[in-house]
């Protein structure tokens, strides 16, 4: 009995073995190829959305540098702002940048224009020993940087001036004397009678100044000059002090357009010889007459400087034949009109409103670098 048992339930443990090895898969071979991709699920983003280009990093702002002239203001601000001024060749150089800081906030440049602020750095720089402070201590009196103008408060600073800049005193003097004239003659005496005139200002000041240098006393002589109605006068002054003065290089240029002058290319003996040729020609004196070649003289004189020339050929071609050329009869009319006398002239009152000074009798005095 005993027997049966146990074989009985060794069969049933070999038909449990059999039925669980016949439920195992049997593992695919190995080919070597990579397992297929994960599915997509719907929540993920599609390969055309993403991108692997980087972002360009946000641009750097700038950072404003100072201009040349800025930072030489600063520069001029720092050495005449220094504590404890020494000897020597440092407190010139503390005097100087004071001068300059002036010359500077008086004419806007570098910084805000402030006349007031001006005359502060001038009585600094004059403290400091500047000699030419003087100068701008002067132009401040008599234009009123700080106050109303008093040009006669001006005569101490001129006075010091002289001893050193004595073209610029004198055109400073010629200049408080001019601003001093009209309300000395509008004045009436103690007693209600009207008062003595006052003598215009001294015209040899302004004559010194300028042949001592001065560009400003050289820019008012040609003013003078184009009042007077002498144009080619003016022009003389405004080209001698247009190496140091782009207001009269400025002047020159529109004058000579004005007057479309052109230096002569000879000797004035020359000149006068061309134009007496070209007579001849006109004429018929001592030969035929050449009305072609009198033409060609005519135009050579008057590329020489000849005044008379051009205005010959400006008559000749006022009137042209019926053909469009030269007319012989008013040729021959022309021959014998004399055109050496007369001066050019110019409407003075619209030249001299397009003519121009600079913006004050110290402009000159700044160094070309901080002109610009």
């Amino acid at each position: 009995m005993l027997r049966f048992i146990s074989r009985v339930i060794c069969c049933c443990l070999w038909l449990g073995s059999v039925q669980a090895a016949g439920s195992v898969q049997q593992e695919p071979a190995f080919d070597g190829s990579p397992p297929p991709p994960a599915p997509l699920r719907a929540a993920d983003p599609t390969p055309e959305t993403l991108s692997a280009t980087q972002l360009p990093p946000a641009p750097l702002q700038a950072r404003e540098q100072p201009s040349a002239l800025e930072a030489e203001v600063s520069r001029l601000r720092s050495r005449a702002l220094s504590v404890d001024p020494q000897p020597g060749r440092v407190a010139r150089e503390q005097a100087r940048a004071a001068w300059l800081l002036g010359l500077l906030y008086l004419h806007g440049l570098g910084v805000t224009a402030s006349p007031g602020e001006a005359a502060v750095w001038f009585e600094r720089a004059r403290a400091l020993g500047e000699p030419l402070a003087a100068a701008g201590l002067a132009w401040c009196e008599i234009d009123g940087c700080r106050t109303a103008p008093n040009p006669a408060a001006a005569q101490r600073w001129i006075a010091l001036l002289r001893r050193v800049d004595l073209p610029r005193a004198q055109y400073l003097q010629w200049l408080a004397d001019e601003r001093l004239s009209p309300l000395q003659l509008a004045t009436p005496g103690l007693r209600g009678e009207p008062a003595p005139a006052t003598p215009a200002p001294d015209r040899q000041l302004l004559l010194s100044a300028a042949r001592g240098g001065n560009v400003h006393a050289r820019i008012e002589l040609g003013f003078e000059s184009i009042s007077a109605n002498r144009p080619a006068e003016a022009l003389e002054h405004f080209r001698a002090a247009a190496p140091r003065s782009e207001a009269a290089s400025a002047n020159a240029a529109l004058l000579s357009e004005r007057l479309r002058v052109t230096p002569p290319a000879r000797s004035s003996a020359s000149v006068a010889d061309t134009f007496a040729r070209a007579q001849r020609n006109h004429r018929g004196e001592g030969q035929p007459a050449n009305f072609v070649e009198a033409i060609r003289l005519y135009r050579l004189a008057q590329n020489q400087g000849s005044e008379p020339a051009k205005r010959m050929l400006e008559l000749i071609f006022s009137r042209p034949g019926p053909d469009g050329q030269v007319d012989i009869a008013w040729m021959q009319q022309l021959a014998y009109l004399n055109l050496s006398s007369g001066a050019p002239a110019l409407d003075s009152t619209t030249v001299r409103r397009a003519l121009r000074r600079e913006p004050t009798p110290l402009f000159d005095m700044l160094p070309a670098s901080l002109r610009k």
